[in-house]
């Protein structure tokens, strides 16, 4: 597995003494923010991403006005000088390696998850290589302990994730992991469905859900982006079918803030009435 290779390649890496001085850390956009105030010391906090303090989007939006802003640019490292920044796939800077390394600024590219487990390894990899191991063990350990609780805590509803333009999720993404942890059915993987993507209209009505998922629905959307919501035949049928609102600041990196989504979608499942769902 992909992120359990870069485990191996950033623990052999990691060269912190952990009697030593902390390395200054930075994130370059919000999964890296959320991930670095979950295990990082605060005083090693440099910098986190303009996105941290979005309510809209982010958990730690309080806690990110603490710190500096940046872009996620070169030109951000360069300024802040961190030891070591924290990037995810697509970083714009990945071109600049060399002259980073050659100003002592180490990047550690982090794999999106694709799971549960995923997250917790990156969790502890992170916290080994900023020199917080004992403290972010910990961490990983207690968000561990709370998902197990839940699991195959819910009735095994057949759900559906959906966001405004229709898109979904299937096997081998983090949300179908955490649907059938709670021990829900995903609609869209028992269709066949792989990764994300969208699910069609035709299909949802053809095969609905027993409950909803729905992500991001409480966000303004372009009229552009939010057709698939707006249809008439979609509203009838949120209209007759239980709803979940997903808690969407706590939903879209896949870290370890999944376990605070995954306990308000199990509050919410076992509040339903599902007695007339489809």
């Amino acid at each position: 597995m992909l992120i359990a290779s870069w485990l191996l390649a950033s623990l052999v890496a990691a060269q912190t003494d952990a009697l030593g001085q902390l390395p200054r850390v930075m994130g370059t956009n919000l999964c890296a923010d959320l991930l670095l105030v979950s295990v990082a010391a605060p005083e090693q906090i440099v910098s986190l991403s303009r996105a941290s303090r979005d309510p809209s989007i982010s958990p730690i939006a309080d806690v990110a006005t603490a710190y500096p802003t940046n872009q996620g640019g070169v030109e951000d490292l360069l300024y802040r000088r961190p030891d070591i920044v924290l990037v995810y796939l697509g970083w714009s800077g990945g071109g600049f390696k060399d002259i980073l390394v050659d100003q002592d600024i180490e990047i550690l590219s982090v794999p999106y998850p694709t799971d549960w487990d995923d997250a917790l390894t990156a969790a502890r990899a992170v916290a080994v290589k900023i020199g917080r191991a004992e403290h972010g063990g910990a961490i990983v350990d207690a968000a561990e302990r709370r998902m197990r609780a839940l699991t195959r805590d819910l009735p095994p509803l057949r759900a559906l994730y959906l966001r405004p333009g229709g898109g979904s999720a299937g096997r081998g993404t983090y949300v179908d992991d955490l649907m059938r942890r709670l021990g829900l059915r995903n609609l869209a993987a028992e269709a066949g469905h792989r990764g994300w993507g969208a699910f069609s209209l035709e299909r949802l009505l053809l095969q609905p859900p027993d409950v909803f998922l729905l992500g991001y629905f409480e966000q303004q959307w372009p009229l552009s982006g939010s057709s698939y919501a707006r249809h008439p035949l979609l509203k009838d049928l949120l209209a007759r079918t239980p709803q979940v609102r997903v808690p969407s600041r706590l939903w879209g990196c896949g870290g370890l803030e999944l376990v605070r989504a995954a306990e308000a979608i199990a509050a919410q499942v076992r509040a339903l009435d599902t007695s007339a769902a489809p």
